[in-house]
């Protein structure tokens, strides 16, 4: 069982009252048909917007079209419903990267840890250049993905796992690429126009949130105990 949350759930729900954190957090542990997987995108992603490797820092061109999507066929296995999940992202991220000539650094930065041993990666682990600037990007993949509160503790997060701690990266840029829910699924680059929440409040809104499903994932077992229902073959 994952003692981590989906990224994209902890940034919905960290900063909503303890109300609201219980209902999502309840409704997150019935079970639910999972209708595919990013994982081949992500597997891709790098090909796709031109990521540069440090003995050829500028030397390399970006993958034709064609061989980035030959090889989101192989990591499919020829499924054709997840090459066409799959496909509509990636498209669109190879367009939006040859429109502004994008190519990118692999870094290596810190995960966050709000407590205890849980470490969580948001964002990207490269440095993505453009013509007149670098980023660190957030994916927002999903149809129905960062809520507005969401994307505020994302920035947020972006700011604290590679602004603040690195001097060399304090002046980078922080962005959200956010897949439009549309057919073809159109990349749109956001950028924050708040300042970023303090760490403390951070940490404590991520606390709360895991402290409620704690409680929510007990009440579960005990439930299905008195029950004798065992619920999931993998809970």
């Amino acid at each position: 069982m994952s003692n981590r949350l989906p990224e994209t759930d902890l940034a919905n729900w960290a900063l909503l009252s303890r109300e609201a954190k219980r209902s999502n957090l309840e409704a997150h542990e019935r079970p639910k048909l999972i209708p595919g997987s990013y994982e081949p995108f992500r597997k891709v992603f790098p090909d796709a917007i031109n990521q540069q490797y440090p003995l050829f820092a500028s030397g390399l061109q970006g993958s034709r079209w064609e061989e980035v999507d030959r090889r989101l066929r192989q990591e499919c296995k020829r499924n054709e419903k997840l090459i066409k999940m799959n496909r509509e992202i990636l498209q669109a991220t190879h367009d939006y990267a040859r429109m502004y000539d994008i190519s990118a650094l692999a870094i290596d930065a810190q995960p966050l840890r709000f407590f205890g041993g849980t470490d969580y990666f948001f964002g990207l682990r490269m440095l993505v250049r453009y013509r007149d600037r670098a980023s660190f990007v957030f994916l927002d993949m999903r149809r129905k993905g960062l809520s507005p509160a969401g994307r505020e503790f994302v920035f947020s997060a972006l700011h604290h796992r590679y602004r603040e701690p690195y001097p060399d990266f304090k002046n980078a840029h922080i962005e959200i690429w956010n897949y439009r829910n549309n057919r073809s699924r159109d990349l749109v680059c956001l950028e924050p126009t708040f300042e970023p929440l303090s760490w403390d409040v951070m940490s404590e809104a991520v606390i709360e949130t895991h402290r409620i499903w704690e409680e929510v994932r007990r009440g579960d077992a005990i439930d299905r105990r008195a029950t004798g229902t065992l619920g999931p073959l993998f809970d």
